[in-house]
């Protein structure tokens, strides 16, 4: 069948799947081919058979003499025999007109019981998809509350990360702090060493000079000794070469035993003072040796402050790094729990909107078996109506012949 215009919607009467309840929409091939009349097979062979079903003209009259009664102007008897035929094939019109009502109204309530429980089909698989979509919308939903909990997790774990490198940071610093202090105290200590070793230095260079001025007194003396011995022998040749010189002389080696005395007790007092000088040297180089061990240890514990505080410098750098590594993982953590609180909101409202198209599809699917009832019960009714009009128009049909 040729159309000068093609349909934009579904020709079947019963149709229903379009958006507004009416009839479907129709596409039509853009290159060419059959034009689209129904939206499914299933309607166009519906249609075919609603055609197919609708009644046929009746046979021509069977009236003895052709044409009405009134035109024939026969006999009575020939009008009584026309009166019987035609009493005769109204009764059987009448039974062919019930049987072919009976089977349309039939037809009709079947045809209309299937759209009935195609609609019914159609709005239970719509609600099941919707149940579907909803169930993937919740497995979804519990899917980003999942991911949104581990996150969460995450960022916990991040911040206990942070708060434990924070601490080691803090502990770093304490420990960078005392060895500061001992590093403080080691070089206050080298200081004391130090100023105790030019203490010691300073005593053993008075202690050499005093040595070094008892030597130049000893030196002295001695000189003085000799000079004296000498000038004893003079004395004594002189006292052997002239007696009157002998009392002269005897005083005067007496004078001169009485200097060599006082110089001998010079020189004892000069070698008590170098002895003295000596001890005082010995004593000064003690000092300046435990100055010098106390300087080495206190430049060992300088060596050893130093390098703790390197060790404490490098554990704060570390400790740094930690904590910037931390903070990081921290700021990303956060950031991980924003975008995750985000997917969780979202899944709530794709969960919440999911249920709110579940309570749609149930209630369209509600209103769908209900209309689906009503059209049943009303198709019953009719079914029953029609029954009781073949029945009324059988009776009279029978009672006729008699």
């Amino acid at each position: 069948m040729e159309l000068d215009i093609a349909p934009a919607v579904c020709r079947y009467d019963g149709c229903i799947l379009g958006p507004d309840g009416g009839p479907a929409p129709l596409v039509q091939p853009l290159r060419g081919g059959n034009i689209r009349e129904y939206c499914s097979d299933r309607h166009r062979i519906a249609a075919h058979r609603a055609r197919q079903r609708r009644p046929r003209p009746g046979p021509p009259s069977r009236f003895a003499g052709g044409g009405s009664p009134e035109a024939s102007g026969g006999a009575p008897s020939l009008v009584a025999a026309n009166l019987t035929a035609l009493a005769a094939d109204l009764g059987r019109l009448a039974a062919e007109v019930d049987r072919a009502l009976a089977a349309v109204d039939a037809d009709r309530v079947a045809r209309e019981l299937q759209d009935a429980g195609l609609r019914v089909a159609e709005a239970e698989t719509r609600a099941a998809a919707t149940a579907a979509e909803r169930d993937r919308e919740q497995a979804a939903a519990a899917g980003f509350r999942d991911m949104a909990e581990t996150h969460l997790t995450a960022a916990e774990r991040a911040t206990t990360r942070a708060d434990d490198a924070e601490a080691a940071r803090d502990a770093a610093v304490e420990a960078l702090t005392e060895a500061e202090s001992a590093r403080d105290a080691a070089v206050e200590a080298l200081t004391a060493a130090e100023s105790s070793r030019d203490a010691a230095l300073d005593a053993l260079t008075d202690a050499e000079s005093a040595r070094g001025a008892a030597l130049t007194a000893q030196k002295s003396a001695e000189a003085r000794a000799t000079d004296l011995g000498a000038a004893l022998s003079a004395a004594t040749a002189r006292a052997a070469a002239g007696e009157s010189a002998r009392v002269a002389a005897d005083a005067r080696a007496q004078s001169a035993e009485a200097g060599l005395q006082a110089e001998v007790s010079g020189r004892a007092q000069a070698e008590a003072r170098a002895g003295d000088a000596e001890r005082r040297t010995k004593s000064a180089e003690a000092a300046a040796e435990r100055a010098e061990g106390r300087a080495k240890t206190a430049e060992a514990a300088a060596e050893k402050a130093d390098l703790r505080a390197e060790r404490a410098e490098a554990a704060r750098a570390v400790a740094d790094r930690r904590a910037e590594t931390a903070d990081a993982a921290r700021a990303e953590a956060e950031q991980q729990a924003r975008a995750a609180e985000t997917a969780r909101a979202e899944a709530l409202r794709a969960a919440d909107v999911a249920g709110e198209r579940a309570a749609a599809a149930e209630a369209l699917r509600d209103a769908a078996l209900h209309e689906a009832r009503s059209e049943r019960a009303r198709a019953e009714e009719a079914l029953a109506a029609r029954r009781d009009l073949a029945k009324a128009l059988q009776s009279p049909s029978r009672s006729q012949p008699a």
